[in-house]
Order: structure tokens, then C-alpha cells, then sequence
């Protein structure tokens, strides 16, 4: 990202204010106070300027609503925003680290070989019957047994020879 000498010495500016409220943004008006000698027009392009190199500026939400000598501190975008501050701080993408999914499970675990949560066996899905009506004296004797599911299985399994997949 290349930054030019005008919208350097605005960083530098917008840096030192930072220093003595860290963790806020700087506001244009106390930035541009801090550059008269600077043209509006070339305080404003350099701001612009930093928004496309990827500087996060904050916008106002309700421009309508502030007054014409406020509107003149602030950083018109071109679409009909304004822009009201600024973070002094480079944007973070050129040490940003991309983590790479596991070579043995993609798109699980972590950067390392062997991350992350262990692959879990598929279980049956479970599903509820429906439609089929049984005895009401079965169904006393299921409910007394519990796991009414599991019973039904298991004596399927037992009449029919059925497998169960997996």
C-alpha cells in the first residue's frame, strides 16, 4: 500500500492524538484543527485516500440531522456521506495469518496436524414414528420399560433379522 506524503503527515498527526486518548478514534475536526496549513481539499483527498488504502473511518448516521458548520468538518464521501474519524492504526492485513485447514480432515481443526474436536461416529438418526398404532397395553409396557425406541430396535432386529447399517 502506498501512502503518499500528505496523507503520512495526516497519520502522523492522527498517531499523536491517538497517543493521549488510546483506543479512540480521532475525530477529523480535531485532526484538521491540527492542520490549518493544510487546503481542505488536500486534507480531504488524503482522507479519501486512506479510506481506499483500507484505513477504517467512521461516517456519520444522520448527516441530515447536522448543522452546515458542523457538515464543514467533515469528509464528504462522494455519496452523499460524510466521514467523522478516523483510526490511527494500518490495517492489519498484512500480518494477518490465514489458518489452514487439517490435511486429514479438511475444514476441520486447526493450523496443526491433529487439531480440533475428533471426528465423532455417525450415530442412526432417530426419527419419530408416525401412523402406526399399537395396543394400549403395549404401550403401558414400553412406557414402564423406557427407552420405548430402543426396545422396538432391538425386537425387529430379533424377529426379522434385520442389520442396522453403519
Amino acid at each position: 500500500m502506498k501512502i503518499s506524503k500528505i496523507e503520512n503527515n495526516v497519520m502522523q498527526i492522527a498517531g499523536e492524538i491517538s497517543r493521549k486518548r488510546a483506543g479512540v478514534p480521532v475525530l477529523l475536526a480535531d485532526l484538521r484543527e491540527r492542520l490549518q496549513k493544510m487546503s481542505k481539499s488536500d486534507f480531504d483527498l488524503a482522507v479519501l485516500a486512506m479510506a481506499k488504502n483500507g484505513y477504517f473511518l467512521s461516517k456519520h448516521f444522520h448527516p441530515a440531522q447536522a448543522t452546515e458548520a458542523e457538515k464543514k468538518t467533515f469528509v464528504p464521501d462522494g455519496e452523499g456521506g460524510f466521514y467523522i474519524a478516523i483510526n490511527p492504526r494500518e490495517p492489519a492485513t498484512s500480518t494477518t495469518r490465514q489458518v489452514e485447514p487439517s490435511p486429514k480432515r479438511p475444514g476441520r481443526g486447526g493450523s496443526r496436524a491433529g487439531a480440533g474436536r475428533p471426528m465423532k461416529k455417525t450415530k442412526v438418526k432417530r426419527v419419530p414414528l408416525q401412523g402406526a398404532r399399537i395396543p394400549g397395553w403395549l404401550m403401558e409396557w414400553l412406557k414402564a420399560e423406557g427407552n420405548m425406541g430402543s426396545k422396538i430396535e432391538a425386537a425387529l432386529i430379533a424377529q426379522y433379522g434385520l442389520t442396522p447399517p453403519g
